[in-house]
């Protein structure tokens, strides 16, 4: 909270002495409070405080009026010391102007009074990660203040002047914004500082900016070696997985033929076998040039016991011949 005093300094008009203690202005916070003290050597019977022009507190006789109760007065008189200290609590944009202490017989003493408007500050965004060598930007706004605010930047600490900023009245607030460019060079804590004049420290809002290291040459190529390498490894592993199963599936295959014909082969043996070496009948055989002869009627028949063969005759069918055939199966 600052305090401000204003005093008069030593005048001697009509025998009364007045007494200044300076700075003769004050600049303070909306919301603070602000001081005054006027004071004479000598006691005197009225004084009276007015702000731009207006009677806001009277002393009569050591009686204290006043009209508002953000004024207040304070006596600090001592013997050979008339002094009052004017005092206004959560001051106001609208006090801002001229406090005046008129003494009884004694020119008046006036200071200025300037208000100002503390606003907000804040860094548009996070934190922030990028490549070393990579510019990057940061963004801040202030808004809200009164008169318009001086905007600046510090990189670990360590001020920068620039800073791209604009500013727009709004009302009778100013709002700005202010725009850092930075290359990323190390890890950083980079702040955005916003103060007006009444403010003996900045307010501020704070980000960090991550530096990764840029990529060595050397070591990229080595990563595309190591990737190319793994990449044809795992490709000729999958041929060599492809192959064993062809090799499987083909395998399988033949296997499968081969126990068709074998199977094939033995259902022919055991036909074989079933036939038991001897032959059948044929009906229809009969040997040429002999119907009718002493071979046992032109019909040969073989004994399925002595392979005996014996000739049947066959019945004659107007010239047409009919030849019966024995057939070993």
């Amino acid at each position: 909270m600052d305090v401000f005093i204003l005093s008069l300094f030593l005048l001697t008009i009509g025998g009364v002495s007045a007494q200044v203690i300076e700075p003769q202005s004050a600049v303070v916070l909306k919301g603070s409070q602000a001081r005054f003290n006027c004071s004479t050597t000598q006691a005197q019977p009225v004084m009276t405080w007015l702000m731009n022009g207006l009677l806001v507190v009277n002393i009569q006789q050591n009686s204290v009026y006043n009209s508002d109760g953000r004024f207040a007065l304070t006596n600090f008189s001592t013997p050979g010391s008339f002094k009052w200290e004017f005092m206004i609590t959560n001051v106001l944009r609208g006090d801002n102007g001229t406090v005046t202490c008129q003494i009884f017989n004694v020119a008046p003493q006036t200071s200025t009074l300037s208000v100002q408007e503390r606003g907000s500050v804040a860094i548009i965004g996070g934190n922030q990660t990028t490549t070393e060598g990579v510019q990057t930007t940061f963004q801040c706004q202030a808004l809200g203040w009164y008169p318009e605010p001086t905007v600046s930047w510090s990189v670990n600490g360590v001020g920068v002047n620039t800073c791209n900023n604009t500013s727009v009245a709004q009302g009778n607030v100013f709002n700005n914004n202010c725009t850092l460019s930075v290359t990323a060079a190390k890890n950083s804590s980079v702040q955005c500082l916003a103060k007006v004049s009444a403010m003996s420290t900045p307010d501020s809002d704070t980000r960090f900016l991550t530096v990764v290291p840029k990529p060595n040459i050397r070591d990229q190529t080595i990563l595309i070696a190591v990737t190319v390498a793994f990449s044809a490894a795992a490709l000729l592993f999958l041929l060599i997985v492809l192959i064993i199963i062809c090799c499987r599936r083909k395998r399988e295959k033949s296997s499968y033929e081969e126990e068709v014909r074998r199977a094939q082969l033995q259902a022919q043996h055991r036909s074989r076998a079933r036939g038991d070496g001897h032959g059948r009948d044929n009906r229809g055989y009969a040997r040429d040039g002999h119907y009718g002869d002493n071979h046992n009627g032109g019909v040969w028949h073989t004994n399925q016991s002595n392979k005996h063969q014996r000739a049947y005759p066959m019945d004659d069918y107007s010239g047409t011949r009919n030849n019966r055939h024995l057939t070993m199966v």
